[in-house]
């Protein structure tokens, strides 16, 4: 640090801020026993973190990586939220959407270039801070997913657009809460490179770039770098699964598409027959609500979209499914969650509650597909 570089300070226990050569500031989450989870108070930490970078003169890059290798972040505290809903405490869990929402959005619109390092697990929340942000790392050990149907919450942290833009493969993911590697990743566009060399070697690589030998500015010189690093991998059981994932998710009608996946079980893919499985033992709420998102969402400018999330959030976690869901697969782990709808023919009767929220689109498109009058 030279002297005129102001000192960075840490806002969390569970967050390590430091200064790299080179203009470069590297962001750590350090909550390795919760697989780096974030919660209402490291999410409001690292909004305050990346609010000064913006600010900061000697800062003209950023780092954003976890202290372990096997996650970057799985999630948000799902446990923690559920516990203040069951203590009547929901407008506290309320406020843990709004910080993590904050943060997303601040993420999507930053004006630095920022790389995230998404080595091993990388899930629900973490995949919000992952896509926010312009560069994507990903390595052999990744595992990218959205898997809220497991627990009866649903695709949020902006999963309702980049699910939306991805077509059908986005639809299935978001249904199934599949699992997908680091080439599955990159050829849908989640990952921007695939990286086989160390954290620190590729750290090193982007601490030694030239910036004066780039006119066209930082982003390019990133590119550049980074795509001297990246070697492709064989293709995964997504690529192989494309055809039938196209041939399954139409998009046209609800109870088609759900019933398309689960005939999937008797698939000669493992991966497609877990697939039906975590559909069919899924939330029936949260399916219906993925699915309306997927025909809102395609396209929809960042503040749109969390605006509207915020308000979905509130409501699915007062929604019965994600206590249950919770409980059966975090807290008792029987894997038997005994969700609202037993038996449903409809999304109206999936949902069970309309998921109202202020947006007119949104609202039509209720009513369009007969959750509304």
């Amino acid at each position: 640090m030279t002297s005129q570089q102001a000192e960075l300070h840490s806002p969390h226990a569970d967050l390590q801020v430091e200064r790299g050569r080179n203009g470069w500031t590297r962001v750590t989450l350090n909550r390795p026993k919760s697989l780096h989870a974030l919660d209402e108070s490291l999410a409001s930490a690292l909004l305050a973190v990346f609010e000064q970078l913006k600010q900061d003169v000697d800062t003209s890059a950023i780092w954003l990586d976890s202290s372990t290798p096997k996650a970057f972040c799985a999630g948000g505290d799902v446990r923690k939220l559920r516990e203040l809903v069951n203590d009547g405490q929901a407008e506290q869990a309320d406020q843990f959407f709004q910080q993590e929402y904050a943060l997303d959005l601040c993420l999507h619109q930053y004006p630095k270039p920022v790389v995230v390092w998404g080595e091993g697990y990388i899930m629900g929340g973490g995949m919000g801070l992952f896509m926010a942000a312009p560069f994507r790392l990903v390595t052999p050990s990744s595992r990218l997913a959205m898997p809220e149907i497991n627990i009866g919450l649903y695709p949020d942290v902006g999963g309702s657009r980049f699910l939306a833009d991805r077509g059908a493969v986005g639809l299935f993911l978001g249904l199934t809460g599949s699992i997908m590697g680091a080439s599955g990743a990159y050829t849908i566009g989640w990952a921007t490179h695939i990286c086989a060399d160390s954290r620190q070697t590729v750290l090193e690589r982007l601490e030694s770039i030239r910036w004066q030998d780039y006119a066209a500015g930082a982003y390019r010189a990133i590119d550049d770098a980074l795509d001297a690093l990246h070697r492709p991998l064989p293709a995964g059981p997504l690529q192989d699964s494309l055809d039938v994932i196209r041939s399954v998710c139409k998009g046209q009608d609800f109870l088609q598409d759900y019933q398309s996946i689960i005939a999937l079980r008797d698939a000669g893919s493992d991966w497609l027959q877990q697939a039906a499985e975590n559909l069919q033992k899924g939330s029936p709420s949260t399916a219906a609500l993925t699915w309306l998102l997927w025909h809102w969402g395609r396209g929809r400018p960042w503040q749109q979209v969390f605006a509207l999330e915020l308000q979905l959030a509130s409501w699915k976690i007062r929604h019965p499914d994600f206590a249950e869901g919770v409980r059966a697969r975090l807290i008792d782990k029987d894997l038997s969650p005994a969700w609202q709808a037993a038996e449903w023919d409809s999304l109206k009767t999936a949902l069970g509650t309309v998921p109202a929220a202020s947006d007119s689109e949104w609202q039509a498109l209720l009513a369009r597909h007969g959750v509304t009058a």
